[in-house]
């Protein structure tokens, strides 16, 4: 393996963890903000310096390269974006289907103690929380209980699930 190919190997792994893990906002932040704010300049750059090769005859490959390079971020951050997009809309089905797939567990605990538990560690058996869920996810007060998760991408958004109207709602 050549160093190109370990670059070009690290690029997609680095792409495809960002795609799963990043916030869209982070996204936005870390992403198409510092672009515009380093792209645009650097395609000016470039642009200047490829009229000056044109009218004197020097080289064109500094300029070339610049808009190489900002043409190829703007694709891997334009395609990272729409990518999150589509992974955080599935995280969140995932976690508003959770509630249907647990349901049976707490009526079970409830049936068995009379109240719903306090927290999921208490249950027996359960399926696996939801990546939005973790250090969220449950409340009860004994007689109905909840589930709440962060909106990707919101500041303060959180979607909250009430057991008694077995509704989501998204509180901002």
């Amino acid at each position: 393996m050549n160093g190109r190919t370990i670059f070009a190997a690290l690029v997609v792994v680095l792409f495809c963890i960002v795609v799963w893990f990043a916030d869209p906002m982070d996204l936005i932040l870390f992403g198409v903000v510092p672009l515009v704010w380093v792209g645009v300049p650097a395609a000016i750059i470039a642009s200047v310096l490829l009229l000056v090769a044109n009218r004197t005859g020097r080289s064109r490959r500094l300029g070339l390269t610049i808009f190489s390079v900002v043409g190829a971020s703007t694709c891997l951050v334009g395609l990272a974006v729409l990518s999150n997009h589509f992974v955080q809309e599935w995280a969140v089905s995932e976690a508003k289907a959770f509630p249907a797939r647990i349901a049976p567990y707490l009526e079970e605990y409830r049936r068995a103690h009379g109240v719903y538990p306090k927290t999921l560690d208490q249950l027996p058996a359960k399926p696996p929380l939801p990546r939005l869920m973790r250090g969220f996810g449950y409340h009860s007060d004994g007689q109905s209980y909840s589930f709440m998760f962060p909106q990707p991408g919101g500041f303060i958004d959180c979607w909250n699930y009430d057991s008694e109207t077995q509704t989501w709602e998204l509180s901002t």
